[in-house]
């Protein structure tokens, strides 16, 4: 099983509409994909229809009230489960802190593969602290989404920093890349961030697939739906999230090379 976190040092730049609709992709090229809302707000529970944001979830698992088994929701894709944030009132949200503190993540992992997860996708909270410290001490790979502004690119250097420190702690935290956001294909400034980007970060570091700006995702949120959900025949920016999902299944360790490249015979 492999793990990643979802991660951004500022808010607004669409972490959870990354890990929501990559978690969808993953699963829909067949891996068997489990997302966890560590945001205290539960942005993934209230992005959702229904009574997503309701129930059981990462605070009750991490306080020993449920197991994994039992919180995890399953979804309209059989390869998708969701554990959301549960019910982080104020005195549930210090435990919550603190079970991860204590390394409470860890454990969850384990159970994650024991239950057959193939794949855990964390969607944390702004900001490299607390909880979400505590949530990239224990992944495997990280993934930050740059927004298409000029403010974003100076926080780079504070998360290679942060990488850098936790390694030095003994995590065994590796980038799985960055992806630039929201970008304005129309708009010079949105462009010439994209460009400073992929020209200031090592390939190994930025995946080649980008989010572009697009009312299909006003759409989707309206409705409360991944971008794959949203009509039996998707728009075309869903396709985005298939292409990053490529790109991180050989970068995160899902498959090896080799195994990518393989050809398959069209006909029998």
């Amino acid at each position: 099983m492999r793990s990643l976190a979802i991660c951004s040092q500022k808010g607004g730049v669409g972490k959870t509409t990354l890990s929501l609709n990559l978690s969808f992709a993953l699963a829909r090229r067949g891996w068997k994909t489990l997302l966890i809302d560590a945001d205290p707000q539960g942005s993934v529970g209230l992005s959702l229809q229904g009574d997503a944001s309701q129930g059981v979830g990462l605070v009750e698992v991490l306080a020993g009230d449920e197991p994994l088994t039992a919180a995890a929701r399953s979804t309209r894709l059989a390869e998708l489960g969701l554990l959301t944030a549960g019910k982080p009132e104020p005195g549930r949200t210090q435990r919550w802190s603190e079970g991860l503190a204590a390394g409470g993540l860890g454990p969850l992992l384990r159970a994650a593969e024991d239950d057959g997860w193939e794949v855990v996708v964390v969607d944390t909270d702004s900001g490299l602290h607390g909880a979400t410290l505590d949530v990239l001490r224990a992944v495997d790979s990280l993934v930050v989404p740059i927004q298409a502004e000029p403010l974003a690119l100076r926080t780079v250097p504070q998360i290679l920093e942060c990488v850098g420190q936790l390694r030095d702690e003994g995590a065994d935290l590796s980038i799985g890349g960055f992806v630039i956001t929201m970008l304005s294909s129309r708009q010079d400034v949105s462009l010439s961030v994209a460009q400073e980007a992929w020209s200031m970060l090592p390939s190994e570091l930025i995946l080649e697939a980008f989010v572009p700006r697009d009312e299909a995702f006003l759409t989707a949120s309206a409705h409360g739906v991944p971008l794959g959900l949203l009509s039996r025949r998707p728009p075309p920016v869903a396709t985005v999230f298939d292409r990053l999902a490529a790109e991180l299944e050989l970068r995160v360790g899902l498959i090896e090379e080799e195994a990518e490249l393989a050809p398959v015979a069209l006909l029998d």
